[in-house]
């Protein structure tokens, strides 16, 4: 299941964004997900936090993206190191 995560907007930032993002997702998940980044500028720490782990853990501790800038990248690249996930760039 590929999530275009532009839909949820270009700039992805705040805890409570994040968690309402991760209750609307939980609801439609079908693993594997794998997260396209396509169109999103940045990513904040606090949202990916709420959903990038979230996701890997219920795919033993793995994740696939798509399409990250290099903002978006040194984000994912910190949160796999803090929850001790894999995430790999396809």
């Amino acid at each position: 299941m590929n999530i275009k995560m532009n839909q949820y907007g270009p700039i992805l930032t705040g805890r409570e964004f994040g968690r309402k993002v991760m209750k609307e997702l939980e609801e439609k998940l079908a693993p594997p997900v794998c997260l396209d980044f396509e169109g999103t500028i940045a990513l904040g720490s606090s949202f990916g936090d709420e959903v990038v782990p979230v996701i890997a853990k219920k795919q033993g501790g793995k994740i696939s993206v798509f399409n990250p800038n290099a903002a978006v990248w040194t984000c994912l690249t910190q949160l796999a190191r803090d929850h001790q996930i894999e995430i790999t760039k396809e």
